[in-house]
């Protein structure tokens, strides 16, 4: 019994030791481009917020997990119309569309440099589960069994954190993301987006080596 709990004291000890928890808050703008079968679309502008969880693995605090819950508005605008859709839905030159989502995304992350630099590197890169909440085209929101619910995509990105104290970094992010789901049901449509945002991180245990 004394071996079990001094393993169990000397796991606990090892993982307060080298583990590393932080919190997360960033937004910004979402440049969003739907890729609609024989419509022609051109790009929107939409904002994108997000709150993560990371644990942070290695003795430098090189690669962490991040898990993030996301809202993100999507847009993308009719440019040109050479046929209709095969689920129904009517298209006209000119036409908004625009959709809000809220999805999970886990983020593997890895940082440049070493744990004492105050600034660092960092490349993102997961799998997205978005639901549409909402879906409008032209100003009018579509019934529930015109779109998918569940969208499933990737995020890529690249970014910089810089420490302004013991416990916080500032952070920025540029990067893409893409649907791997259509968002209209019958109807090839999966939107592409490049994005760019600010935010900050709170480190709870400050583990840099």
């Amino acid at each position: 019994m004394k071996k079990i709990i001094l393993l169990v004291l000397f796991i606990t000890v090892a993982t307060s030791s080298y583990g590393q928890y932080r919190w997360e808050v960033s937004g910004g703008a979402t440049f969003s481009k739907l890729n609609l079968d024989n419509i022609e679309t051109t790009g929107g502008t939409g904002f994108f917020v997000n709150a993560g969880y990371g644990y942070l693995m290695g003795v430098r605090a090189r690669t962490s997990i991040v898990f993030s819950l996301d809202l993100l508005q999507r847009k993308s605008e009719i440019s040109d119309i050479t046929s209709n859709s095969d689920a129904g839905t009517v298209y006209v030159k000119g036409q908004e569309i625009s959709t809000l989502q809220v999805g999970f995304t886990p983020k593997f992350r890895y940082l440049t440099g070493d744990g004492k630099d105050r600034f660092r590197g960092f490349i993102n890169v997961g799998p997205s589960f978005r639901v549409n909440t909402s879906f409008e085209v032209g100003g009018v929101e579509l019934e529930d069994k015109a779109y998918e619910k569940l969208v499933i995509g990737g995020v890529y990105g690249i970014g910089f954190s810089q420490m302004i104290g013991e416990m916080f970094d500032i952070m920025g992010e540029v990067g893409a993301m893409n649907d791997f789901v259509d968002n209209f049901v019958d109807s090839e449509s999966k939107f592409f987006d490049v994005y760019a945002r600010v935010g900050v991180r709170f480190r709870i245990y400050d583990a840099r080596r």
